[in-house]
Parts: C-alpha cells; structure tokens; sequence
C-alpha cells in the first residue's frame, strides 16, 4: 500500500499535473480558482497554526533563492573567471555591503578637517587659504574649539566677496544660513546615502553620545562624512580631483606628483604702490576737498592739489583700525595720548573717537572730518620758511663771491651734508623740525572701527618739497647769470665744467635728509634721499621724460 500510495502521489500529483498544465497553466488555473481557494479555506484551519510553529522552529525561511551573504560568497568565487570585470565586481559588492557599513568606518576626523574660525576675516591671505584647500564646503567653528562647530561656509558664497573688503566671515555665514545636518557614528550608510538623496546636504557632522566620566551624556562631535565618502564605499575606490593632497584620510597617503604646478594666487595681491585700504571715490574727492580747503598744512599755499591726491592715495596714509570689544583699553585703540610726543597729523574719515583734554580729563566724542596733531606737520613749514628766508639773505654775497662753478651749488668735492650750503643756509636746517617734538595735551582712543589718513611728518615733507618742485622751475635770471659767466671763464681760458644731466644735478642740490623710519631718531641715523627716491616726484619726472621724449621725435 505504502508503493501504491508514493506512486499515485507521484504520478496524479506531480507528473500529471505538470504535463498537462507546463502548456496550459493560465487557462487550468482560471477555470479552477474557485476549486483552488475553497480547498485552501478548508485546510486554512490546520495549515497556519503549523506554518507559525515551523517559523518559530526555523527561524529563517529556507528559500531556494540566494541570500544576501551567499550572493556575496557566489561573486568571490567566481572571481576573474566570470564574466564580471574586477570593477564591476568591486561595485556589486560594494553596493551589497553598504548596509552593512556605518558612518564611522568612514567619517573623516575631525583633526583632519579643514576648518575656518567664525572671528576670521576674508582677506587676501583667508580667500587664498581657502582657494589652496579645495574643498566646496568649509565647516566655521567658534572659539578655541574646533568640535563647537556652529556654520558652514559654501565656496560659491564667496562669488560676490571682495578680498580687499576685508568682510568678516560671520556676516556671508549669517548671510546665507546654511542649515548643519548632523548624524550619529552608528547611521547606516544607506540611511545616510537616503538623506543625501533628499538635498538636505551633502555633508554631515558626525557626532556620538559620550557616556565616559561622572557627568551627564553630551554629544561629541567625531569628525565629518560627506557624499564622496559613500560614494568611495560603493564602488571600493578612492575619488580624487585636482586639488586632492591624500587618497586616503586615514592612511595618510599622498597623491603622486601629476606635474601639477602649485597654485600661486600672488599676482591677484595688490601692489605696494597701490592703496592698501579702500575706500569709495566719492570719500577720496571728499576727503581731498575739505584737506584742500579746510586744514592749514594742506592748503593751495603749501602743497598743490596734485600732490595732495598722490599723498592720499600712497599705500600709508589711508589707514583702518579694528576695535576690540575685550579690550576697550588697548594701546592699539589709542591715536594720541597726552604727554607722548608724535609726528603725524590724523584725520577720522569714518567711525568715532573720544577725545579726553586737560587736567580734568574733560571727555567728548568726535566723528567723521575731525582732525588732530596740526602743528606736529606744521613745524616743517615754519622750518623751509626760515631756511628761505637765510637764503634769500644771503644771495647778493653768494653770487658775488662763488665761482662759476659753484653758482649753482653743484660742488662734487663738498660733502652733501656740509654745514652750510651754497645758499647760505645749512641743509640740517631744512630738517630741524625734527626737533621740534610736538606733545599733544590730550588723548584720542577710538570707539568703533575707524578709518582715517595719517600723515607723518616725512611724508608732509616730501609732499611739500615735491610740490615746490613741480611749480618752481628754474628762473631766467638765473639761467641768464649762468650763460654770463660762462661765457667769462671761456674768455680768460679757464676750463669750461662739462654739462651735467639736469636730474643728477637736481638730486645733488635737493638731496633731502629722512629718517630710517617714519618715528623719531637721532640726527646720526640720518640718510640722504634722492629726488627720484620721494614717491610723489617719481611720476612726475616719468612724465617729464616721455615729453622730451616726444618733442625729440617731432
């Protein structure tokens, strides 16, 4: 019975049946639904409480199909003899294992980041930093503390950044707002890859609860993970641009020399020559307007209008002074203080002052188009006047007394810094007012950020001796006295002087004595400077040459 009962079951109910219906199963099974689904609601009662105790037994559905390991087992397997390139290979397995994977196994630490300070300023050098680094997405971090990471910087924000600004970092970032996007060290890198997906960001603050020590639970931030990241695990290799210095954050190895050329930015930076603090056009006309008009050393009289603009725009005199809110009383913030000797005038273009005056300390404040320290430049005009005034006194005896040669002070055997010079003054003279130490009686310290022009007294006295050049050419009388005697000492044969180029002759009689710095020294450190060496003679003399230039051609 026990054969009889095997092979009708094998044959009525595995042969037959798949004979007849391997060619006409959709037309069988349509027409006996109705069979099918009342047999099964009449063995519902004893099959589902036996399906329910062979899952508990099991465990796991035994299934002819492969699970996720043994597909994994399959692929290495096979290996180079299928028909899967090693890549392909690579990136099968790779997308079969990333939900295996967490954000941890992959974050790049936080130590490695490239990272900005929420106090920095977008100058030169920061643009540049950040250009070198090469990375789209800067984490900014406040503080000493590089894991109290409060914003993210975009590169592309930076597009309407100027760097000679000098913008702070927290005004683009407060800007913008980009959102942080945080995830904990043990988020699965699909679930990751799903967030990412979903343009919430495309770099994420890794951060764990960190249960160690007697305190409560915080969150420590561990390091970053970004899209490139999952992306590597996917296809098991390393993602690298043209900026990229390592192929791996963890390993620390560096990216073979491609013959690339490091990326030199400093053709970008501005000149020496140009202003290193920037202000508007309309501020500069202003600012030459009420020198020109309204202060005493910088009228018509004493420098000419040309020179005054040269002066405002040489690299020095426009100057920016940040104002530290920690420490309202750092010597930094203070322009004068009162009994100090200075030699430099000041004007306040933009911001606030407070000006503290006498022995009652009297205080009051002071804002834009205010200015101090007048008579620590004037004492230059009061000194060339004198020295005028010497020279002219004296011009009868030096012209009746000098020969030719020396008519016009051009003496090479002399010694250029001799105490009296051929026009009857010494050439210390010209600069005693170094001297004169001027000592305000008051103090000025800054409230805010300022700006403001500062002119020391050097500066004030190439300006003004290049002014006077640059009106006062050579009188005819003098020219007249000079063909005169020379045609005197050719008569009586006395050998004629050969003639001297007018801009070597020009920088031995106007030698002007500085200082090694715009402070004050000693008369011993005292160095002699030539015309061609005074900023605001240098474009005029350039401009002189192409016109003669120009007038030998035509």
């Amino acid at each position: 019975p026990v054969l009889l009962c095997a092979a009708a079951v094998f044959l009525g109910g595995e042969v037959l049946p798949y004979s007849v219906c391997s060619r006409h199963g959709l037309a069988i099974a349509s027409r006996t639904l109705c069979l099918t689904r009342l047999l099964m609601l009449a063995a519902f009662p004893l099959c589902y409480p036996l399906s329910r105790l062979l899952d508990w037994a099991l465990r796991q559905e035994l299934s002819v199909f492969s699970t996720r390991e043994r597909l994994l087992e399959t692929l290495r397997a096979a290996g180079p003899h299928g028909d899967l390139v090693r890549e392909e290979l690579a990136m099968v397995q790779g997308a079969l294992e990333l939900r295996t994977k967490v954000v941890e196994d992959v974050l790049t630490p936080l130590a490695d980041c490239f990272m900005l300070r929420a106090d920095a300023v977008l100058d030169f050098a920061t643009v540049s930093e950040i250009l070198r680094s090469g990375y789209t997405r800067i984490p900014v971090y406040e503080g000493d503390r590089r894991d109290n990471i409060v914003d993210l910087l975009f590169v592309k924000d930076l597009a309407f950044v100027d760097p000679d600004d000098c913008t702070p970092l927290q005004t683009v970032t407060r800007f913008y707002r980009r959102p942080l996007h945080c995830v904990f060290n043990d988020t699965r890198l699909d679930t990751l890859l799903e967030e990412f997906k979903k343009g919430k960001s495309h770099l994420a603050i890794v951060q764990r609860v960190n249960n160690e020590g007697e305190g409560d639970p915080f969150y420590e931030v561990m390091g970053i993970v970004t899209l490139e990241d999952v992306i590597e695990e996917i296809i098991k290799s390393e993602i690298l641009d043209e900026t990229d210095l390592y192929t791996d954050n963890r390993k620390k190895e560096r990216v073979p020399h491609r013959g690339r050329k490091p990326q030199d930015f400093s053709i970008f930076r501005l000149s020496e020559s140009e202003m290193k603090v920037k202000i508007s056009p309309q501020l500069l006309l202003a600012t030459h307007r009420f020198m020109a008009t309204e202060v005493e050393p910088f009228k018509s009289p004493y420098l000419s209008e040309k020179i005054l603009l040269r002066l405002l725009k040489h690299p020095n005199v426009i100057q920016e002074l940040k104002y530290d809110r920690k420490n309202k009383k750092a010597a930094e913030h203070y322009l004068y203080q009162r009994n100090r000797p200075v030699d430099y005038f000041v004007l306040i273009l933009q911001g606030k002052v407070e000006v503290e005056v006498g022995k009652e300390g009297l205080r009051f404040e002071n804002g834009a188009f205010t200015y101090y320290g007048v008579p620590a430049i004037m004492a230059v005009v009061s000194s060339d006047n004198d020295v005028r005034k010497t020279g002219s006194l004296s011009g009868s005896s030096f012209l009746l007394n000098r020969s030719p040669s020396r008519c016009s002070g051009l003496n090479r055997s002399e010694s250029p810094n001799r105490e009296q010079n051929d026009y009857g003054g010494s050439t210390t003279q010209l600069h005693s007012s170094s001297n004169n130490i001027y000592t305000p009686d008051y103090s000025v310290h800054i409230l805010c950020d300022v700006q403001f022009v500062k002119v020391t007294r050097q500066q004030y006295h190439n300006a003004l001796v290049a002014s006077r050049m640059d009106s006062s050419p050579q009188s005819p009388d003098m020219e007249a006295f000079d063909r005169d005697s020379t045609k005197a000492s050719t008569a009586r044969g006395t050998p004629q002087t050969p003639k001297e180029d007018p801009t070597t002759l020009l920088n031995e009689r106007n030698s002007v004595m500085c200082d090694r710095s715009e402070g004050l020294r000693s008369p011993s450190e005292s160095v002699f400077l030539r015309m061609e060496g005074i900023p605001f003679i240098q474009e005029e003399l350039a401009d002189n040459e192409e016109n003669s230039k120009r007038q030998s051609e035509s």
